[in-house]
């Protein structure tokens, strides 16, 4: 396998997948590349990182609601509320409509 890549589905906490999931144990069995995705924040993501439990963090709804999450991150900037409503289906409310920061 080139990586795995874990995904929370329904999480509350960043860094936990449910009761059954044990990320600290994952990194200890997997020696492989690995990828998370569980509600991280930019913060949480970056202590992930830094205490080697990941390679890399996901971020799904964060990219639907930030089209600029990347410049939003690098600046500290407050992030765009994401409306569920709109995700997955319907016209372009949702994707093509969140602001961007200014320059």
């Amino acid at each position: 396998l080139a990586y795995v890549h874990i995904a929370g589905m329904g999480t509350e906490q960043p860094g936990a997948a449910g009761p059954f999931f044990d990320l600290n144990r994952l990194r200890r069995l997997w020696s492989g590349r690995l990828i998370v995705n569980f509600r991280y924040t930019q913060a949480s993501a970056e202590a992930a990182l830094a205490a080697g439990q990941t390679d890399a963090v996901a971020f799904g709804v964060p990219f639907i609601a930030n089209p600029d999450l990347v410049a939003r991150f690098a600046r500290h900037a407050p992030l765009n509320a994401p409306n569920p409503d709109t995700f997955y289906g319907g016209g372009a409310e949702g994707y093509t409509d969140y602001p961007f920061l200014p320059d």
